[in-house]
């Protein structure tokens, strides 16, 4: 195992870079070397403002990838920027964090894998919440059988995303954000996936805007999707970015033993329980859209011991491109009206 210590370049300045570097500096043996930004003084006050004293800054990519020293680029840009950044990444031999979406469309998606793959780099996709307490409690819960076979699963995304956040004068606009999964539900529905342990093989779904789009969408910021996984359970996503409402992120799984639903289980294999009460078991849950309250130290500790131990993570690129497979087959639902199969990109 290399104990080589580690520099890393943070690509971006913004709200989510902050937290990237805050977890980083936390890892020992990982150093941030360099920052950079469209403005070389916004790296310069990122640095000063995160105390990254030996760190240099730069407002191009290609002259941060030659910095000395650097191993780990971290992707915090605008979602257009994250296919053309991953790929210079990998030409330039470095290990990759991509927030996500990766890719907005499949041709991107395909020329990112393609490149990192004939790059042999590690890559890992900020799917962060499979390190939240409650997805390993529930991980847990599944290995040990206590719901038994699952037949149906469902995660959604409830986070009103308008004036009051910092990412909306961008997220509303098609070009930059997408649409609503990719902006924001993908982290539900790579949590059905993940959690349900099967890929998604069939979608149908639907999606609208409220009658008067008070907070001025260019696409629909609520859809609802249904699916066939193949494993033979069936599961649902449901996304709204412009709901009024706390922040909600329900996780339903049931199978023939019992049910999990968030924080409470409910199982036969429990002869003591009360059939008519839940068991709750205390964790930390998905329920804030703070950057800074994402279990991102959880992801970043695994993916610089897999670099270290010269594993390859369960979120990478190659893994990690079916949920946007799976998110572009939705908008194809959606399109046409009908069920449509999800592709798998070549090379993963």
């Amino acid at each position: 195992m290399s104990k080589k210590a580690l520099g890393i370049g943070i690509i971006g300045t913004g709200w989510v870079a902050g937290a990237h570097a805050d977890n980083f500096k936390q890892i020992p043996g990982c150093h941030i070397v360099a920052v950079s930004s469209r403005k070389r003084t916004r790296a310069l006050e990122f640095i000063c403002q995160k105390e990254l004293a030996d760190a240099a800054g730069y407002d191009r990519v290609a002259d941060l990838l030659k910095h000395d020293g650097l191993d780990i680029v971290v992707i915090c840009t605008p979602h257009p920027n994250h296919p053309a950044e991953t790929i210079a990444a990998a030409r330039a031999g470095k290990h990759i964090v991509i927030e996500k979406p990766v890719a907005m469309n499949r041709r991107d998606l395909q020329k990112m894998v393609s490149e990192v793959k004939k790059a042999k780099v590690k890559t890992s996709v900020c799917f962060e919440l499979r390190w939240i307490g409650l997805f390993k409690n529930i991980k847990a819960m599944m290995d040990q059988g206590l719901i038994g076979n699952v037949f149906y699963g469902e995660c959604s995304y409830f986070h009103g995303v308008g004036p009051w956040y910092g990412q909306y004068g961008w997220n509303i606009k098609k070009r930059m954000a997408g649409d609503a999964l990719l902006s924001c539900g993908c982290h539900a529905l790579d949590g059905l996936i993940w959690l349900m342990n099967s890929r998604v093989v069939e979608v149908s779904a639907i999606s609208n805007t409220s009658r008067k789009n008070p907070l001025k969408y260019e696409y629909d910021p609520n859809s609802v999707m249904i699916c066939k996984l193949a494993n033979g359970a069936i599961g649902k996503v449901a996304t709204s970015i412009e709901c009024r409402q706390p922040y909600l992120f329900p996780v339903l799984l049931q199978g023939d033993k019992g049910t999990i639903w968030n924080d409470q289980l409910s199982t036969i294999d429990w002869p003591g329980l009360h059939k008519d009460n839940w068991a709750r078991i205390p964790t930390d849950l998905p329920d804030s859209g703070n950057v800074a309250d994402h279990p991102y130290l959880g992801q970043l500790e695994y993916f610089v011991d897999c670099i270290r131990k010269n594993r390859r993570p369960h979120n990478d690129l190659a893994n990690s491109a079916h949920v946007h497979e799976v998110i572009f087959a939705v908008n194809e639902s959606i399109r046409t009206g009908k069920a449509v199969k999800v592709k798998k990109t070549a090379g993963t």
